[in-house]
């Protein structure tokens, strides 16, 4: 994955204060990563181990100490750092005038230079949170995304099986939808966990047989939508198999992975008469139990062993 110095200018400018200041040539170059490096070190001429792929932002304190130099000296160091076949681009902060030797080696290079009235400290963290988004691995799946008290929770199941009357059932019971159908996946940068949002043209929309494609925002308000969601809990539906053995006391924890990150799994069997959304409800609760280290099956199990020890 990867997006532009052009895109971030077209999508971000405006957001971001962001304005470029030379190197023009330069912005079809590619952001591959979400880290961004402050050049701190590498203004002293240290540059062992220097990430030249990340986009490279200068506070105040660079600023104040790059002008202490002789011009001689900040072109060479601005060469060494940008002149590498990996740079992206560097950008000034708290609106900070660059200087004359800057506009020179970013101009000559083709390397943009940009510039922001953002805090260094503020701009990093949104610059980051925007290209973690963007550059994050990420897998299409079909199935449906709800947040069940503050839970994440993917349901997934074949076509048919009742995954979007089970939602549209959670809205009513004052849930909140994130999205119908098709569920883009994505792993962030920390690796630690998965989002789930829905797409562009479909935000919102769910499908529901025999009624069609209904606006959630439009008949629930905005109360009960989310843009994106973390995934912390798949519930699987499938066809009550009378052969199946299903589990019925919860000792063992059930696992699925995508894009290399485990989240437990639930599976519910349908049959006439199972509220749907009450048991996925009940078992959004329990899995925040378990997140919280209560393990009610666990417990039981350890009572019962107590008493038989006991006697």
């Amino acid at each position: 994955m990867s997006i532009d110095v052009d895109a971030l200018l077209k999508e971000k400018s405006e957001e971001f204060k962001l304005k470029l200041l030379a190197g023009q040539g330069g912005v079809k170059r590619l952001i591959t990563v979400p880290d961004i490096n402050r050049p701190g070190l590498a203004l002293t001429g240290f540059l062992e181990h220097f990430p030249y792929e990340r986009l490279q932002v200068m506070g105040i304190i660079e600023r104040t100490y790059f002008n202490s130099l002789d011009k001689d000296l900040q072109i060479k160091v601005l060469s060494n750092i940008f002149s590498n076949e990996k740079s992206v681009g560097c950008i000034l902060t708290r609106d900070l005038d660059p200087t004359d030797t800057m506009i020179k080696v970013f101009s000559d290079l083709d390397v943009p230079l940009l510039r922001t009235s953002i805090r260094a400290s503020s701009f990093i963290d949104d610059l980051s949170y925007y290209l973690d988004a963007n550059l994050a691995p990420s897998i299409k799946i079909h199935g449906v995304i709800v947040n069940v008290y503050g839970l994440g929770v993917l349901i997934i199941g074949k076509s048919g099986i009742g995954k979007s009357e089970c939602a549209l059932e959670l809205v009513k019971r004052g849930h909140k939808f994130i999205a119908d159908d098709i569920v883009n996946i994505k792993k962030l940068s920390s690796g630690r966990f998965l989002t789930g949002s829905g797409l562009k043209i479909t935000k919102h929309l769910i499908e529901v047989r025999g009624i069609g494609i209904i606006d959630i925002k439009e008949l629930f308000g905005v109360g009960n939508i989310l843009y994106e969601s973390k995934i912390e809990l798949v519930i699987k539906l499938e066809e009550w198999n009378p052969v199946k053995k299903y589990e019925r006391i919860g000792l063992d924890d059930y696992y699925t992975q995508y894009l290399e990150v485990k989240v437990p799994e639930v599976t519910i069997p349908v049959a006439p008469g199972r509220n749907l959304a009450v048991l996925v409800e009940t078992a959004s609760l329990n899995q925040r139990l378990k997140n919280k280290g209560h393990f009610t099956a666990r417990l039981l199990d350890f009572e019962l062993r107590k008493e038989i020890n006991n006697k």
